[in-house]
Formats: C-alpha cells, structure tokens, sequence
C-alpha cells in the first residue's frame, strides 16, 4: 500500500494535535515498515509544511530544526514532477476549487494510485469525481 502525506497530515503530526490526527498519522508512521506500507510527500507539499513552521515559530532555524525531524521519519519525499502529474495538477486545479498545493497533492496520488492522507476539506469535491483513495484524519 502507498499513501500520500498532505501537509496538514504532517503538521497535524508535528504540532501533536489533539484528537484522531496526530494519532492517525503516528500509527501510520509506526506501522510503515512492519505492514510494508511507503509513504510519499510531493516537496510541494513539504514546502507547505516548511513554510508554516517559519511563519509558527518565526524562525527558519526552528523550521530547519523540524525538517531534520522530518528528515527522520519513514517519508518519501517526490523532489521530479513527470509530465503526467504536472498535466493532471493542471486539470484537477481548474476543474476543482482548490489551492495548486492540493491539485499537485491529489495529482500525485493519482498517479500513484495511493491513498491520499489528509483532513482538507478542498478535497472532498475531487474524492468522488476522480475515484480518488482518502484516508480523512480529524
């Protein structure tokens, strides 16, 4: 099984959030290697989560800190765009109302034909129409 990070899944993780994310995401971290599941993150979606942390702490020693902590984890970071997910971030971005940052997401996943890991709500209108795998954490 492959799945696809969104950026609140991590910060969700990150930030220790109360309730079913943090835990969500902590178990499929945990059970990654034991039940052979890869987990991906397209760098535009970690750039996200890089971006939050230097606006969080006001720091980008503090966000660099954190992605050494990222560096960590049993994340596949996709750093290429091939030509078949750049051309369907384009369709899910003028098809549905959503940030690019998301198209790429759920055009990465679909590619790859994984399940997507997040709790944005952008998503949902693309769930259905494309198919798409959603793991919703709260």
């Amino acid at each position: 099984m492959t799945c696809v990070l969104d950026a609140c899944a991590l910060t969700a993780f990150l930030d220790r959030e109360r309730g079913e994310g943090f835990e969500a995401v902590r178990d499929l971290f945990n059970r990654a290697d034991a039940e052979g599941i890869t987990i991906r993150m397209s760098i535009v979606n970690l750039i996200e989560v890089y971006y939050g942390c230097i606006r969080k702490y006001k720091s980008v020693e503090a966000a660099d800190e954190i992605m050494r902590q990222v560096n960590e984890l049993p994340i596949e970071v996709i750093k290429t765009v091939s030509d078949a997910v750049y051309r369907e971030t384009a369709r899910f971005k003028t098809r549905y109302s959503m940030s690019l940052a998301d198209a790429f997401l759920c055009a990465t996943a679909k590619n790859l034909a994984a399940t997507l890991v997040t709790k944005d709500g952008e998503i949902r209108p693309a769930e259905q129409r494309e198919k798409l795998s959603v793991f919703w954490i709260k």
